[in-house]
């Protein structure tokens, strides 16, 4: 659903947790980037060879018995999925080495810590490491992973001002090597034995869920992988009346309570992902849950959707509804979810609703879609969208073109991620002056999945770009 705001034509374009009320979608990140850092891979259980500097990494600077409280020796050439072959880790196999340590050779705090650690003043474990678990952001390219801070090096525990400021690393070994990854990082992100990646410092809330968040501390949970829509993927959007199945478009994109199991699953013998579209964000009173709905949650009407209201995404009565729409996609075996209405903040919805509150709402619906193994799109929110990419993985647009807005979701394209557009004005339906050809081909030089529709996404018209 589309929806219009005072901001519509205005687009030009794990730690201490950020509290609501602030608005931090259009800030940069607080903690300093560090680009084109030398990269070099270790694991849990190296013994000390002349090829890593007789450095053993059966214990790390934080915990003496590293190998014993991981499983075991996390080889880097015996592998099944993110994990070594023989046994899966008590702790999160997705780990770096940065060569800094905030406890001294006598394991005490160091007299400089709280002034050099950005995150200090919000930690309340004075005495032991604040840096160990510390979660980081790395990219490659276009590839994006996350870890969590576990030991020190390489090559140095003292290199402060690259850790923490804007200096290259201090040591010469290894091209300047400033950070050491483990074997799932270096396959994930597909990195050569000595590379270059970028990276940074995150809080825990700016974490989406993936394979690094399956095991921390000591608890082990199957991870699951989702399908991920790739850039350019055709699609077909009906979400009402009988359901056309002979397009040749590898998603269908349809209403997850009027979709029955069987026919997804028969879309999907027919080679086609399945997406099930819900609301996230408003109240339909025609749902078979509409009674789950409290009237504390419900606000005011969305314009020139009858029978539908905005809800209240910062009470926490509305998380467990949610959660059992997610259920009941995974349980009917859809492919992902297209969650709907989730730029409540920028519309007139009856509630003093934040950017920061939406924000964490939308990576609540994401993670928790992901932990199902449900692919998730970003409908909408075009002024959240850099905040949000890494959490979606594909988008769900309304427009673009008719409103100048395609270049904004380009952090999607950049990514890989498709982007699945829905254009429906007459001028398009009827291709007058050949504008439907010039759209076509905008859509196709951008990598956009371009569709032209009826608005009500009822079959009565389509015509696909791809």
């Amino acid at each position: 659903m589309k929806t219009y705001t005072l901001l519509f034509g205005m687009l030009a374009f794990l730690g201490c947790t950020q509290t609501g009320g602030e608005d931090l979608s259009f800030s940069p990140s607080k903690y300093k980037a560090h680009e084109n850092i030398t990269v070099t891979y270790f694991w849990v259980g190296e013994t000390a060879t002349s090829e890593n500097g007789f450095i053993s990494n059966l214990a790390s600077a934080w915990d003496a018995n590293w190998k014993l409280h991981y499983g075991g020796e996390d080889t880097p050439n015996s592998r099944t999925d993110y994990y070594p072959a023989s046994f899966i880790p008590k702790q999160n196999s997705f780990y770096v080495a940065l060569p800094y340590n905030d406890l001294d050779a006598e394991g005490k705090v160091k007299t400089d810590r709280d002034s050099l650690i950005p995150w200090a003043k919000s930690s309340n474990d004075v005495n032991g490491s604040i840096c160990k678990d510390r979660w980081i952001k790395i990219t490659k390219g276009t590839s994006v992973a996350y870890a969590q801070w576990e030991d020190v090096g390489p090559f140095g525990e003292d290199d402060s001002a690259y850790v923490f400021g804007s200096s290259q690393p201090e040591s010469s070994t290894n091209s300047h090597a400033g950070i050491d990854v483990s074997p799932a990082l270096r396959d994930y992100l597909s990195l050569s034995d000595i590379d270059t990646v970028s990276w940074e410092f995150v809080d825990d809330s700016d974490v989406p869920y993936g394979p690094w968040k399956t095991i921390t501390k000591a608890e082990t949970i199957p991870w699951k992988d989702w399908y991920r829509p790739l850039k350019g993927t055709s699609w077909q959007w009906q979400l009402n009346g009988v359901i056309n199945s002979t397009y040749n478009a590898k998603i269908y994109d349809i209403d997850l309570f009027e979709s029955s199991s069987l026919l997804i699953h028969s879309l999907q013998e027919n080679g086609k992902k399945v997406i099930c579209y819900f609301s996230a964000g408003s109240y339909e009173s025609w749902r078979a849950d509409s009674s789950d709905f409290s009237a504390s949650l419900l606000g005011n009407e969305i314009d020139g959707w009858e029978k539908e209201r905005w809800l209240d995404i910062s009470n926490p009565a509305l998380k467990p509804i949610m959660l059992s729409r997610l259920d009941l996609a995974h349980s009917k075996g859809c492919d992902g979810v297209e969650p709907d209405n989730v730029d409540a903040y920028e519309n007139s919805s009856g509630f003093f609703l934040t950017a920061q509150e939406q924000l964490v709402y939308n990576k609540f619906i994401a993670n928790e879609a992901r932990k199902r193994g449900l692919s998730v799109g970003l409908k909408n929110d075009l002024e959240q969208l850099d905040s949000l990419k890494d959490f979606f993985d594909f988008s769900i647009n309304e427009e673009c073109h008719e409103f100048h807005e395609c270049q904004a979701l380009s952090p999607f394209i950049e990514q890989n991620k498709a982007v699945l557009n829905a254009e429906y004005s007459s001028e398009y339906v009827r291709n007058t002056n050949g504008a439907r050809d010039i759209l076509c081909q905008e859509a196709l030089d951008a990598g956009l999945s371009t569709l032209v529709l009826h608005i009500e996404l009822d079959d009565s018209f389509r015509f696909s770009c791809n």
